[in-house]
């Protein structure tokens, strides 16, 4: 008999609608029980606990309020951090998450975005990757990281694994560094790109350790241009591709009943400034 695995995500009233079908593929197609704690950003409404709670199994939520309270003891000394999580809403997902799971006696947390689409059974998701191994990722189609290729080279204690993606991950709390967050954040010239910021975080923590991504053939980002293969488990609707739901939902088909798909993972490399640069020049070129 399969443990039930607590599932964390974060939401707030304006991915309702999106949580709801992608949250509740994730409950319906996984081989393994699974329950879901949804971290508020503040702004759900007492009908959005109600829709979600009836759509997704009554799930447990955590408050921003009662969030505010636990992190003021890691906030405090830390004035990056603590301006960093004021600033931008996914720093609750890489600030709070991690020391909820903490408290509650877990080593590691799993967590998934709302805007993941399941589209067929799957098993393992988070299965336990070895001891060696501190966190698992989705992986990205680059190195969407907040540094330039040169900070690689002048800051040894900027180690990355290449194209991580923080949609779905496992992650030991052990290895949350609140300190190393502070040193990355203070540092200005590391927040080109804002939008990543928070993934890079995510990747500098896990650089110290060994790190895995999921098989990208099954965990991936939707094709504008076709229908995802037979092969696929679940579509990142990241925001750029976030117009491409309503069509894929539609196009989803009930597929339980299947057998589940061992979702399987390959070693993460280190991300060199050779990689960074590589990515730069293409997102020039495409831009």
């Amino acid at each position: 008999m399969h443990k039930t695995v607590e599932v964390a995500t974060l939401l707030g009233h304006a991915h309702v609608g999106m949580a709801l079908s992608c949250l509740g593929s994730l409950l319906r197609y996984s081989a393994e029980p699974l329950r879901l704690r949804i971290h508020e950003d503040g702004s759900l409404l007492a009908a959005d606990r109600e829709r979600l709670a009836e759509g997704l199994g009554g799930p447990t939520f955590v408050s921003r309020a009662e969030a505010d309270d636990r992190v003021a003891a890691t906030l405090a000394g830390r004035p990056a951090l603590a301006a960093f999580r004021r600033a931008n809403p996914l720093a609750l997902k890489l600030i709070d998450i991690p020391l909820f799971s903490g408290d509650a006696g877990d080593a590691d947390l799993a967590y998934c975005d709302s805007d993941i689409l399941f589209l067929r059974p799957f098993s393992a998701l988070f299965a336990d990757p070895g001891p060696e191994t501190g966190a698992v990722f989705m992986s990205d189609r680059q190195n969407a990281y907040s540094l330039r290729s040169w900070h690689l080279l002048a800051a040894p204690r900027l180690s990355l694994p290449a194209r991580v993606n923080s949609g779905v991950l496992r992650f030991r709390t052990r290895i949350f560094d609140p300190d190393l967050l502070e040193w990355y954040l203070a540092r200005p010239e590391y927040g080109f790109a804002p939008v990543w910021r928070e993934q890079t975080a995510w990747a500098l923590l896990a650089g110290r350790t060994g790190c895995r991504l999921w098989d990208p053939r099954l965990l991936r980002f939707p094709d504008p241009a076709g229908r995802p293969g037979e092969e696929v488990v679940a579509l990142h609707f990241v925001t750029p591709l976030r117009a491409l739901f309503p069509r894929s939902l539609e196009a989803a088909r009930d597929r339980t009943g299947e057998a589940p798909v061992k979702v399987g993972t390959i070693p993460a490399r280190r991300c060199r400034p050779w990689d960074l640069a590589w990515s730069e020049a293409r997102r020039r070129l495409f831009r």
